[in-house]
C-alpha cells in the first residue's frame, strides 16, 4: 500500500465519512460534493465538454458529452447513493476513461431521490441508452461507480430482458448490487470502511427504495445475465460493499459471463476516482484500458 493510499484513507475516514455520517439533508451533501469536485477534481484542461439531451420517445435525460473519441461510446452513470452526485461531479473520471480508450463519453444526470425515488434513476439510464442506440451507436461501454455501478449492472439486466442491442462491455467500480443490505461485509467492514458510514445505509436506501429490495432494477445481484457481454468489477477488501462485488462476480460467472475482478487490499471506495493522485488508481485504470482493448476472452 502506497503512502498516498494510506493518507487518502486517513483523510476520507476523518473528513468525508464523518460528513456523510452527520449531514442529513441530501441538498447539503449535493452542494458539498459539487464544490469539492469543482475545486479539486476537474478534467484535464481542453477536454471538450458540452451538455446534451438524450431523448427516446417521450422521455429525455440530460447528459454531459465529454471528449471526442472515435472508437465508441462510454455511457457513464455516477455514484452517490441515488441521492447526490451528478454528471458534473464525475466528469473528470468519465473524461479519463474516455481519453484512455479513445471513446466519447456521455455522463448522465439521472433523477435523484428522495425527490425522484425508484424507478426514476434506472428509467433515465434506460432512456439514455435507447437514445444512443437510436442515434446509430452500436459500440457502447456502460460504466458506473457505487450506486452508479449498480445502475450499470441493472441497466445490463434490463437491456437483456428487453432484447435490446447489447453493449460491448460493462464496468462497475465498487458497485451497490444488493439493496437487502444483508452482505456480511456491511457488518464486518463497518469499521475498516474509509468512506461510507455503514450505520446510515438503510436510512439512505429508504430514500430511494422502500420495498421489493430484490428487484433486479435496483439489486442487480438478483438479475438475469445470460448472454451478457464481458464485465469489469473492482472493489477494495476493506469496503462495506466488498461482498456486493464478489457475489456479483459469482453470479455472472454462474451464467457464463466473462468477468474480470480487481480486488485491492485496503483500497477506499471507488479509488479510481483519485486517478492522478493515487498510483493504485492509475494502475487500475491501466488494467481497465487493457480490458476494454480486448473485452472478449
Amino acid at each position: 500500500m502506497s503512502i498516498r493510499l494510506s493518507l487518502t484513507n486517513f483523510l476520507l475516514r476523518n473528513i468525508e465519512r464523518r460528513a456523510l455520517a452527520h449531514i442529513k439533508e441530501p441538498a447539503k451533501i449535493r452542494r458539498r460534493m459539487e464544490l469539492q469536485t469543482k475545486l479539486f477534481f476537474r478534467p484535464k484542461r481542453g477536454t471538450p465538454i458540452t451538455r446534451e439531451a438524450l431523448a427516446h420517445g417521450q422521455n429525455s435525460v440530460s447528459a454531459l458529452k465529454i471528449g471526442n473519441g472515435d472508437q465508441g461510446i462510454l455511457l457513464y452513470l455516477h455514484g452517490g447513493a441515488y441521492i447526490f452526485g451528478s454528471a458534473n461531479t464525475h466528469r473528470r473520471l468519465a473524461a479519463k476513461i474516455a481519453a484512455d480508450n479513445n471513446l466519447t463519453a456521455y455522463s448522465v444526470d439521472y433523477r435523484l431521490a428522495p425527490e425522484h425515488p425508484f424507478p426514476a434513476a434506472i428509467d433515465d439510464c434506460l432512456t439514455a441508452y435507447q437514445a444512443l442506440i437510436g442515434r446509430g451507436h452500436t459500440d457502447i461501454t456502460i460504466a458506473g461507480d457505487s450506486a452508479g455501478g449498480g445502475l450499470a449492472l441493472a441497466l445490463l439486466h434490463t437491456i437483456l430482458d428487453k432484447n435490446l442491442p447489447i453493449p460491448r462491455a460493462v464496468v462497475a467500480f465498487s458497485p451497490l448490487t444488493d439493496q437487502t443490505l444483508q452482505s456480511q461485509s456491511v457488518r464486518d467492514n463497518a469499521k475498516s470502511e474509509a468512506m461510507l458510514p455503514a450505520e446510515r445505509m438503510e436510512e439512505v436506501r429508504d430514500m430511494y427504495l422502500t420495498d421489493d429490495f430484490k428487484t433486479p432494477l435496483a439489486s442487480p445481484l438478483f438479475g438475469n445475465f445470460q448472454n451478457a457481454p464481458p464485465v469489469f468489477l473492482s472493489v477494495g477488501t476493506a469496503e462495506i460493499l466488498r461482498d456486493d462485488t464478489l457475489a456479483m462476480a459469482t453470479k455472472l460467472r454462474a451464467q457464463n459471463v466473462p468477468v474480470t475482478v480487481e480486488i485491492l487490499e485496503n483500497a477506499p471506495h471507488v479509488w479510481p476516482f483519485f486517478h492522478g493522485l493515487l498510483p493504485e488508481a492509475d494502475a487500475t485504470l491501466d488494467k481497465l484500458k487493457t480490458f476494454l482493448s480486448h473485452p472478449n476472452p
